[in-house]
């Protein structure tokens, strides 16, 4: 076998072993999506907004990312629904206790609101920067493996203090 044939064959090899587990990821969060969408036509929604930006902010080891993206949230009796305007992207803050279910991400600490650009209650360190860069208003919702997302509702008081019932409820 010449040489050419070896290298067309790793490079072969190296291009699959890359982009399939990639088709896999992506497989997999079209059908997070489109089961947390399922979910809200069937959930009772108590508060909605469109158009809403909302960025994922993404902590991997000293580096942060964020993505905006246009969203309508939808505030429902079992989470609260952040889902892209493009059908790319979202998932449901389930309020029920127990493990995520597919679409769902999990709270790892309460909403915060935002104001001014300072959150109220305490944030981990790294992410306190990273509110300069943020719309001044909005919800801050911390999640699993350094995710969170930056939710800039109208009336993010009262989003707050709605959400705020619906995670502790009295």
């Amino acid at each position: 076998m010449s040489t050419g044939a070896i290298v067309a064959i790793g490079i072969a090899g190296l291009v699959t072993a890359l982009f399939v587990p990639l088709r896999v990821a992506v497989a997999k969060q079209r059908r997070a999506v489109e089961t947390a969408r399922a979910r809200l036509v069937a959930a009772n929604v108590r508060r909605r907004a469109t158009a809403v930006s909302v960025e994922a902010i993404q902590r991997v080891g000293a580096s942060i990312g964020h993505v905006p993206r246009s969203a309508t949230c939808a505030l429902a009796d079992d989470g609260l629904y952040c889902l892209s305007d493009d059908g790319r992207w979202g998932a449901r803050v389930r309020f029920a206790p127990g493990a995520p279910e597919v679409g769902d991400v999990a709270l790892t600490a309460p909403p915060s609101l935002v104001r001014g650009g300072a959150a109220a209650g305490g944030l981990p360190d790294w992410l306190v920067p990273v509110l300069a860069s943020l719309p001044p208003d909005g919800l801050l919702l911390q999640f699993d493996e350094g995710l969170s997302w930056f939710v800039a509702v109208p009336d993010a008081e009262e989003w707050h203090a709605a959400l705020m019932l619906a995670v502790r409820p009295q």
